[in-house]
């Protein structure tokens, strides 16, 4: 199977993130990538920020490691500093504090166990005022497998999957504001057992769940396969809000308003 078709969906999302950008005005120069995406996402932004400075986290070492296959590592990028420092940790392992402007995440929300620790470690990563972009998948996504599961009589939980609405109000308890969310279905068609596993490995989705005995969830998974077409729908969640000022406690902003025509 092509490398490429690996990272369609990544790709899709990434492009679709990207076309908001066009309605922002600021111009970020340090951009925290949380999630490495075969450079995709990277790729997107260096066309549109020139000037940023990237640095890439993602707990998947192998991830980071096709990332970095992607760029041009060679002395010419070394000269003129166009290579991208990495870091493998998990979302919740503290980001340096106040470094970035843009925080980018294509869909690697779904490899932590909560999204609220996250959430405020993005927080901590940003400037005042700094711009958080993410993608993840919502509530509505793997309706037809949970549903093939259930009729074989096997639990299935999957507690990283949320509403955006949910996911909205997260953001704006922890650490920013103006969240704004939207969502949009994908309905995926397999044929075989080889491409569904792929998407699932490269979507985070399958270790995300929480299985009673996965052995035999594969099992029926892989019979439906051999049996014919499965299709499963994706329920696309983007999200963006901006990272709230943060004072000492005890104080207060002061703002000043400019005197009426007509005040004496």
């Amino acid at each position: 199977m092509k490398q490429s078709n690996r990272w369609q969906i990544h790709r899709l999302l990434a492009e679709q993130m990207d076309e908001r950008l066009a309605f922002v005005t600021a111009v970020p120069q340090h951009i925290a990538l949380v999630g490495a995406d075969n450079d995709i996402s990277r790729q997107y932004l260096a066309a549109r920020y020139p000037k940023a400075q990237f640095h890439e986290y993602d707990p998947r070492a192998d991830f980071l490691v096709q990332a970095a296959a992607q760029r041009h590592t060679g002395f010419f990028a070394k000269l003129t500093g166009k290579t991208v420092p990495q870091s493998c940790q998990s979302l919740i392992e503290p980001l340096p504090i106040a470094w970035a402007d843009m925080l980018w995440a294509n869909l690697s929300l779904i490899t932590a166990s909560e999204p609220v620790a996250v959430f405020e470690n993005w927080a901590q990563c940003l400037q005042t005022h700094g711009l958080l972009f993410f993608t993840h998948l919502g509530g509505d996504s793997l309706r037809e497998l949970r549903e093939l599961l259930a009729q074989q009589g096997m639990a299935v939980q999957t507690p990283m999957l949320f509403d955006m609405h949910d996911l909205g109000d997260m953001l704006f308890h922890h650490g920013f504001y103006d969240p704004v969310m939207d969502t949009a279905k994908l309905v995926l068609d397999y044929h075989s057992a080889e491409r569904f596993w792929q998407d699932m490995e490269t979507l985070g989705v399958w270790s995300s769940l929480v299985l009673d005995d996965e052995a035999a969830a594969r099992a029926a998974i892989h019979r439906r396969l051999a049996a014919g077409h499965f299709s499963l729908t994706l329920e696309t969640v983007f999200g963006h809000a901006v990272k709230k000022q943060v004072l000492p406690a005890g104080e207060s902003p002061i703002q000043f308003f400019p005197k009426r025509k007509n005040q004496e």
